[in-house]
């Protein structure tokens, strides 16, 4: 496999014209193709520029195999979901490789239930796709056709809407600057917040693919949006990644507040409605436990993934959910993560509370959170994992999903790079000093 191609279950990503090239894409959409039930798919893009020729590419492909293709075209990647659903289409394909730099692209793949690839479709398919079938396998079937719906994002905001109080949302009367990283959540996300009333400031809402900052909205990613915030006098910031599915705030001084937050008021919002239940990966925010102490509701931890929080959610029922890097999941709209729902939900909560977005963050508990990895060299990760009962033993210890050390107001968690040799270390603390600390002891144990 070539270094720069990545087949996982978030999909299949290269770069285009030398890991990802026309016939490869073409290969691997055939053989997922011939898995799925009859009807419809589903298909739509980011806004890179090689995303229009590849979603055409593909369209073909499918009519060739007689199915009925609907072009969605700039859509976030939820949306799809949500068309697949709404068109009991048997599957759908996102073309997007979400942060990955522009001369990436991927094939994102939704099942018929408008969810993306579960571990087990992801075990089945994985062996077809590392060894596809030639395309001359694939007969020509007669009734293929290619339409494109009237407004694909109609559906997704008539189920969005009736979850918030939009006429509460209105009489606050929002100024909201939207970061649409120049791709489809510079269409999307500013349609939203106009339907319930907010003024919106584009800033790179323009989906011609010509990006003008780092992919991910993290923190350092955000200084220009934290300057159109104070240069507007906004209420707040919003920034998305490519494909929409990540949501990141500012606050109305013009500071990021950490994508980790975005679920936290997310949760808030829909708890406090009455919504019960909570899931959350094992690396996200320990906030999120402090909100579902206040709204007296449980909280479950999956493996790290959307994928895994994804089928938690399903099986425990819970309201919502989500992961720390902006990824809202909010059940009721679409199973995955959707940065239109966490973007209202915020909304709804601000409007709710009455309070300022920079008000709202400070009732949370203080938390920080550290990043870094350590080299897995000599053993590196079978030592830990035999010292790793005795390295803090007041502490409660999770092998759910590498190792986590939880106290009542901190955390250290390791887990095993798939890819690299590598161990990932994330710790969280009242502080940042606080959350080196751990980082230091765990390095002086294992000296």
């Amino acid at each position: 496999m070539p270094e720069n191609l990545k087949i996982s279950i978030s999909g299949i990503r290269g770069i285009v014209g030398s890991s990802l090239t026309p016939s490869s894409a073409l290969d691997w959409t055939f053989a997922w193709e011939a898995t799925l039930p009859e009807g419809p798919i589903v298909l739509a893009r980011d806004a890179r520029a090689h995303g229009e020729g590849l979603l055409h590419l593909l369209a073909g492909g499918l009519q060739y195999l007689g199915r009925r293709v609907l072009i969605a075209g700039l859509v976030p990647t939820p949306t799809v979901g949500v068309l697949v659903r709404a068109h009991q289409a048997a599957g759908g394909i996102m073309l997007t490789a979400s942060h990955n730099p522009r001369e990436w692209n991927a094939l994102k793949l939704f099942n018929r239930e408008g969810l993306i690839l579960s571990p087990n479709e992801f075990t089945r398919l994985e062996p077809i796709w590392n060894a596809p079938p030639s395309l001359s396998a694939y007969p020509h079937k007669s009734g293929g056709l290619v339409e494109s719906p009237a407004d694909p994002l109609d559906a997704h905001l008539k189920l969005l809407l009736p979850h918030v109080d939009c006429e509460r949302i209105r009489a606050r009367r929002f100024r909201v600057v939207v970061d649409g990283c120049r791709s489809v959540g510079g269409i999307a996300l500013p349609r939203a917040l106009h339907e319930v009333g907010a003024e919106v400031i584009e800033l790179d809402c323009i989906p011609d693919g010509a990006f003008t900052r780092a992919l991910e909205p993290l923190t350092e990613n955000l200084d220009s949006l934290c300057a159109k915030v104070r240069e507007s006098r906004a209420d707040l910031g919003m920034a998305v990644d490519p494909d929409a599915d990540r949501l990141a705030l500012v606050s109305e001084k013009g500071a990021p507040i950490g994508e980790e937050y975005t679920l936290v008021l997310a949760a808030d919002s829909v708890l406090g409605r009455g919504g019960r239940g909570l899931v959350a990966n094992l690396s996200s925010t320990l906030v999120l436990d402090s909100v579902a102490r206040k709204h007296g509701s449980p909280i479950h931890r999956s493996k790290v993934g959307e994928a895994h929080v994804v089928d938690l959610i399903r099986e425990t029922g819970a309201a919502i959910g989500g992961e720390g890097n902006g990824g809202v999941i909010f059940p009721p709209v679409q199973p995955g993560r959707d940065s239109l729902s966490g973007a209202l939900l915020v909304l709804d909560l601000l409007a709710r509370e009455g309070k300022s977005l920079s008000e709202m963050a400070a009732d949370y508990p203080p938390a920080v959170m550290v990043k870094t990895k350590f080299p897995a060299e000599g053993g590196l990760w079978e030592m830990v994992e035999a010292k790793a009962g005795g390295l803090w033993p007041e502490a409660t210890l999770d092998r759910t999903d590498g190792l986590k050390w939880i106290w009542s107001d901190r955390w250290i968690h390791l887990r095993a790079s798939n890819t690299e040799p590598i161990i990932r270390i994330l710790t969280e603390a009242p502080s940042e000093k606080e959350a080196n600390r751990l980082v230091e002891g765990l390095r002086e144990s294992l000296a």
